[in-house]
């Protein structure tokens, strides 16, 4: 049995982990969500978790913030935070295939009036989703499911990325004429 008086309370996980608020405040809604609303939004946020990775690694200056920011920025786009991230080592190839996959999914919703995640494109790609395939039971992974889990481990491996990836960032060298 346990000892309460050794128990440690943690309180809110706000208050514990305040690294995590913006990550409750999605679930919150998130859970909420269409179909259409759950591809958006849980790709936004990963959107937005690669923008500020590649803000960390980046110097800080007037051309770092015009890459990932403002009109027509070069690393502007999700499909073209994914790559970069990828090509600087900032999220690993795992983490890559599935943000394609993410994409692509969100960009049927995106695109398209009437979309659900029982389109057979939609499912096709949810089906290449690696995160996920198959419950302890045998039963396959309804497509939106397979996603909202593939996304989630996602924000989870990305919600801390920033802050470790700003530990390694870029710094001026002096270079040599």
């Amino acid at each position: 049995m346990e000892n309460t008086e050794d128990a440690v309370t943690l309180g809110p996980i706000e208050v514990s982990h305040p690294h995590l608020e913006a990550f409750t405040d999605f679930l919150k809604e998130f859970n909420k969500e269409t179909e259409r609303g759950s591809a958006l939004s849980a790709t936004a946020f990963i959107d937005s978790l690669l923008e500020r990775t590649l803000i960390a690694f980046l110097i800080p200056n007037d051309s770092g913030r015009a890459l990932t920011s403002g009109f027509n920025a070069p690393l502007g786009t999700f499909a073209s935070r994914i790559v970069a991230c990828h090509a600087m080592g900032l999220i690993s190839e795992a983490e890559f295939k599935e943000c394609q996959i993410l994409r692509k999914v969100r960009n049927e919703f995106a695109h398209k009036v009437k979309m659900s995640f029982d389109d057979p494109k939609v499912q096709g790609l949810c089906s290449g989703l690696s995160e996920y395939g198959r419950w302890d039971d045998g039963m396959p992974v309804l497509p939106r499911v397979k996603f909202t889990m593939s996304a989630v481990a996602i924000i989870v491996n990305l919600t801390n990325r920033p802050h470790y990836v700003g530990q390694k960032a870029l710094k001026y060298e002096n270079w040599h004429r």
